[in-house]
């Protein structure tokens, strides 16, 4: 999509809200949320503890002393 339509045209589309929880496009797509169905704060809560918890377990073993 990214080819085929502007620059601009793909930021806003990726900073639009179309379910109205608050999170942008580019937000729901991070988190894995989804992005046409209104996500309840626990929702967005859990998803973003799963992130984060996936980031730390896969760059621990980069930490060690």
């Amino acid at each position: 999509m990214a080819q085929i339509a502007p620059q601009s045209a793909m930021a806003r589309i990726l900073e639009s809200d179309s379910d109205g929880d608050g999170l942008t496009l580019a937000e729901e797509l991070k988190l894995g949320t989804k992005a046409t169905e209104f996500d309840t704060p626990a929702e967005i809560a859990a998803s973003r503890q799963r992130q984060f918890q996936a980031f730390s377990s896969k760059d621990s073993a980069a930490f060690e002393l």
